[in-house]
């Protein structure tokens, strides 16, 4: 990073637009310094470059890499974000569905594109107003055989058993309900799907691309330092839980069912036109908003109940391997009432030596 900072990306800034010399940090080391905090974390704050200059400023910059060893073949990727929001249709409208596509790939030189070099992410999402959908368990094989019609009873019993292909994703700890992620490989190859998400949208609730009062907790956030933290943190989430049941103003806190494939680009206007009524009365349960948030309501605040006790027993009794291994297993269920179980080997040995004693 000091070489592409120090030797390209300053210098051409500098030649073409002279006047930002004094704004751009002097040396790659002056920058970090300047942008990371006590605790080493950075925070970047940003610097304006003239827009009419960018072309030129792309052009600079891979100039300057032909000139370093290691950055001859140097290329730009661009990240084209929001098109999941822009692109919603009517999936049995042929015309919606080419528009749709148009509308996300306007901005692309199709003259320059390889359509079989392309894959596609394309969904069908379900709604019930005043409701929260979820996806059923046992409805997991039928929406394999929905999704992958040519591939065999016996190739979807390996998907399905597989630790490698497919990932049942619960929801709240509840082993009937919850979606799944499959990667389908070699079994997937004759309906040309490489992957499929089956999800809810009730995770908006409580998504949060930063640490904040959400964030996969630790065992370590129960020692006396952080505790206090935590309980301060879960009141905010009980509150949250309750108004997602019932808000004054808007009533609860919705959840739609999203069922999304990855196809090539040539079939992404021809998949997931219609999904029959028999598999979605298979594989769906409506909640009302109500019901579903007060059960996590419910849940998290006796968790909420349980740690604050925690931290109010005594020093002696905290150190018992009973309250240890409880005061574990609380933020194993902490975790599972916001994300799906933790795949991880420790989180399984702990669930199974807590459960054992417990």
């Amino acid at each position: 990073m000091t070489l592409i900072y120090e030797e390209c990306l300053r210098p051409a800034i500098v030649s073409l637009n002279p006047v930002d010399r004094s704004r751009w940090p002097i040396t790659y080391s002056t920058a970090m310094t300047l942008y990371r905090d006590q605790k080493g974390q950075f925070h970047f704050g940003t610097l304006d470059f003239p827009s009419h200059l960018l072309y030129k400023l792309g052009s600079k910059l891979l100039e300057l890499f032909q000139k370093q060893d290691g950055l001859q073949d140097a290329f730009f990727v661009h990240e084209l974000r929001g098109t999941k929001g822009v692109s919603h249709h009517n999936p049995h409208d042929a015309q919606q569905r080419r528009a749709a596509m148009e509308n996300v790939f306007h901005l692309f030189d199709m003259s320059l594109i390889r359509p079989e070099d392309w894959v596609v992410d394309v969904a069908l999402e379900i709604q019930y107003e005043g409701h929260v959908l979820q996806w059923l368990t046992k409805g997991h094989r039928r929406l394999l055989q929905f999704l992958l019609p040519s591939t065999p009873e016996s190739k979807i019993d390996s998907i399905l058993a597989s630790q490698s292909q497919y990932h049942c994703d619960l929801s709240a700890q509840l082993k009937d309900i919850g979606g799944f992620r499959a990667l389908p490989g070699s079994r997937g190859k004759d309906d040309n799907v490489y992957y499929i998400n089956i999800y809810t949208t009730d995770k908006t609730a409580t998504y949060q691309l930063h640490k904040g009062i959400f964030m996969r907790r630790q065992a370590w956030h129960l020692f006396p330092a952080s505790i206090g933290r935590l309980i301060k943190d879960l009141e905010r989430i009980v509150e949250i839980f309750c108004l997602c049941g019932n808000s004054p103003r808007v009533g609860g806190q919705e959840g739609n069912a999203r069922l999304e494939i990855r196809v090539p680009f040539s079939l992404a206007d021809k998949v997931l036109l219609k999904m029959p009524d028999s598999l979605v009365q298979d594989s769906l349960v409506a909640f009302d908003c109500k019901l579903f948030w007060y059960f996590k309501y419910y849940r998290m605040a006796a968790l909420y109940y349980m740690v604050k006790n925690l931290k109010s027993s005594p020093t002696a009794m905290r150190l018992l391997p009973a309250s240890l291994m409880l005061g574990a297993l609380v933020i194993y269920q902490i975790n599972g009432l916001i994300y799906r179980p933790a795949e991880g080997r420790a989180e399984k040995i702990l669930l199974e030596a807590s459960c054992q004693h417990l």
